[in-house]
C-alpha cells in the first residue's frame, strides 16, 4: 500500500452521497492539495481535461487509490 501524500495523484475508489454533491463520482481522479491528512481525510482537487478546477473536498483516505505517486 501506497502512503498518500501531497501532490500524490489520487482515484476515488467509493461513491458517497456527501462526494455527489460536491460533483464528485467514484473513478474520478484527483490530487492530493496538502500535506496534512485531517481527521482521516485529503483535501483533492478534481478538474477537467483542460486544465479547468471542478470540484474539491476533503476526501476519506480510504476511498482513495493512489494512481500516480509524487515523488
Amino acid at each position: 500500500m501506497n502512503v498518500m501524500k501531497e501532490y500524490d495523484r489520487v482515484k476515488v475508489i467509493r461513491d458517497s452521497e456527501r462526494y455527489k454533491k460536491a460533483g464528485i463520482l467514484m473513478g474520478m481522479i484527483g490530487t492530493i492539495l496538502d500535506p496534512r491528512k485531517i481527521d482521516g481525510r485529503w483535501l483533492v482537487i478534481f478538474s477537467d481535461e483542460n486544465g479547468n478546477d471542478t470540484a474539491e473536498d476533503s476526501i476519506l483516505e480510504s476511498d482513495l487509490e493512489v494512481v500516480d505517486q509524487n515523488k
